[in-house]
């Protein structure tokens, strides 16, 4: 009975979050048509676009530990689009692109100079930072990554984010 109540409920979940725009573009994790390769593809081609335009394009990826203080319940049919509307909130910039995967994601962005990306990247790590101390989630700092792409050869050292 409970499986069957959860389908129904979840059923109209979808329902109104689709019709109000709830999920946002950015999240493939735990949706229909969209994948983890759809994700990838996405991630791929903004790092080729600034090969085509000889831009630089930085990304931090971010590993959320598993243990959400805050959240959906384990185990239920309903925990992936329960969890998609606990992430709908999550810090959107006009000058970054999220991807969003399930629970970890990466933020990606382009320029002609190392400044401009270093603090972007920054500046929207700090909004996320806020939004993960708001809603308890941690993120795993040994697990999350900076990495700066740029078609070519560059002996260019980096400072840290």
């Amino acid at each position: 009975m409970k499986e069957l109540y959860e389908k129904i409920l979840l059923k109209r979940l979808n329902d109104h979050c689709y019709s109000n725009n709830i999920i946002p573009d950015e999240q493939f994790g735990f949706r229909d048509k969209h994948s983890c390769t759809h994700q990838l593809l996405r991630v791929t081609n903004k790092i080729v676009e600034g090969f085509n335009i000889k831009h630089y394009t930085g990304g931090v990826f971010l590993d959320v530990n598993g243990n959400i203080q805050a959240g959906t319940p384990q185990g239920s049919s309903l925990s992936p689009t329960l969890y998609n509307i606990f992430n709908s909130d999550f810090p959107r910039d006009d000058k970054v692109l999220n991807c969003l995967f399930a629970d970890d994601s990466a933020i990606l962005t382009q320029g002609s100079n190392t400044r401009f990306i270093i603090k972007t990247l920054q500046s929207q790590l700090e909004c996320i930072e806020y939004w993960c101390t708001k809603w308890r989630v941690a993120i795993n700092t040994g697990r999350t990554k900076a990495i700066l792409f740029r078609k070519g050869y560059s002996r260019k050292v980096l400072k840290t984010l």
